[in-house]
């Protein structure tokens, strides 16, 4: 097993994540333990930061301890292997528009407590202008405007 990046580990052609909740899976992924330790499969198939790894992704500025402002965090596929890698001295705070989506994230952190869900409007970031300054935004909305989202939430975090 190799560390790629930071809480990144490589074997063959899969890549990993150490299980910040043991035992517990997110969206069926497989688990894998090595010298007792268990790590989560990060499919490239529901990641695209996952698949960009794997395409050669040169640097991942994520680290543990990172304080993340994720739009778009959706179930929180991706956002739980970010939230393997910042471990429990890191937070996310995931921005979701959609209620449904919101449902099935909640549960997600409900296990990991460093995932703080926020049912809102990416393109309204004064609804959420209470969070701390982050370390980095991580954007995956659908919208048409993402980079003009993204720059109105780096203004503000």
């Amino acid at each position: 097993m190799k560390e790629i990046f930071n809480g990144v580990f490589r074997v063959g052609k899969n890549i990993y994540t150490k299980n910040l909740t043991p035992g517990s899976r997110v969206y069926g992924e497989k688990l894998f333990v090595s010298a007792g330790v268990e790590y989560r499969e990060w499919d490239p198939t529901r990641s695209k930061l996952s698949a960009a790894i794997l395409n050669g992704l040169t640097t991942l500025p994520i680290r543990s301890g990172s304080v993340i402002l994720y739009l778009g965090i959706s179930a929180g596929t991706t956002a739980s292997h970010i939230s393997d890698i910042i471990g429990k001295d890191g937070l996310i705070y995931g921005v979701e528009f959609a209620e449904r989506m919101m449902r099935e994230l909640i549960p997600v952190s409900e296990k990991r407590k460093n995932i703080i869900p926020i049912l809102a409007d990416a393109r309204k970031a004064e609804e959420y202008s209470w969070i701390e300054k982050t370390d980095l935004i991580y954007v995956d909305v659908a919208d048409p405007q993402e980079m003009e989202i993204f720059i109105r939430n780096a203004k503000m975090f």
